[in-house]
């Protein structure tokens, strides 16, 4: 019985993470959180032609420091969101359809809080947030904090990813990420949640 028990809290570990919101009819924009770009490029695109919102959004991650020092010495290293635009490119999505909100941001919470400013400051009501599958909990959790509660969330989990929720334990790569997902969980509950404010301190509209 405490075996049977174990068995599905380790199972259930895997699956709470990943969430699915259903999709808007239209939504103002679809969402590409930073990470894993080909599968997030792969789900922007199908949705952007799919017609669900006329343009996609993403932020800047922090550039690592030694970087900075390659860039001053004329080596240019491409970032994550320049891969992404080449990707969505790729796949026939113009130029002028993707938006990248310049601040950078170095986590979650970060990125979250450069997205809800933008969106409350644009007076965006429906968004579509693509991520991968493990991710979407926190995601969500996190957006729905630092948004007003009349914006629509769609938290879409990347089918390309083939994260095995169900049985987690069984692949390296998978057991690191639920691992430390819970981890950032447990953060954000203890002590991120309390210091999130709606719009993240912008006024809506302005």
């Amino acid at each position: 019985m405490l075996v049977g028990l174990a068995l599905l809290a380790m199972r259930g570990a895997g699956t709470f993470l990943v969430v699915a919101d259903p999709l808007p009819a239209r939504a103002d924009v679809i969402v590409v959180l930073a990470g894993s770009v080909p599968d997030r490029a792969l789900e922007a695109a199908r949705l952007w032609k799919a017609g669900v919102a006329p343009r996609i959004v993403t932020t800047r991650t922090r550039l690592h420091p030694a970087e900075d020092t390659l860039r001053a010495l004329g080596v240019h290293l491409e970032e994550e969101h320049e891969r992404l635009g080449r990707a969505l490119a790729g796949l026939g999505v113009p130029a002028d359809a993707l938006t990248v909100l310049p601040t950078r941001a170095d986590s979650t919470v970060s990125e979250a809080s450069v997205i809800a400013r933008w969106a409350c400051g644009h007076d965006l009501r429906t968004l579509v947030v693509v991520t991968s599958p493990a991710h979407t909990r926190r995601a969500r959790l996190i957006l729905r904090r630092l948004l007003p509660a009349e914006t629509e969330i769609a938290v879409v989990a990347t089918p390309d990813d083939p994260f095995p929720a169900a049985a987690w334990w069984r692949d390296r790569r998978a057991a690191k990420y639920v691992l430390r997902e819970w981890e950032k969980l447990a953060h954000y509950w203890l002590r991120e949640r309390g210091r999130l404010a709606p719009c993240a301190g912008v006024t809506p509209g302005s």
